[in-house]
């Protein structure tokens, strides 16, 4: 997965991944920066997905922006 952003862009893309996934706090996505691989693993971690299933959730955000 491929999808970083740039520093002008990430404070829209954050908001919008909070609307997302709200059981994800701003700091973390703070942290993830748009790391696709990153985010996929709080993902996983917050919603009880399998790696796959949450992968798949993070790349169809990323595709729909």
């Amino acid at each position: 997965m491929s999808a970083y952003f740039a520093e002008s862009q990430w404070g829209r893309v954050r908001a919008q991944a909070k609307l997302q996934w709200d059981r994800i706090s701003y700091a973390e996505l703070e942290q993830a920066r748009g790391d696709p691989d990153y985010l996929a693993e709080l993902v996983q971690e917050r919603y009880q997905l399998d790696e796959e299933d949450a992968r798949q959730w993070v790349q169809e955000f990323f595709d729909s922006l």
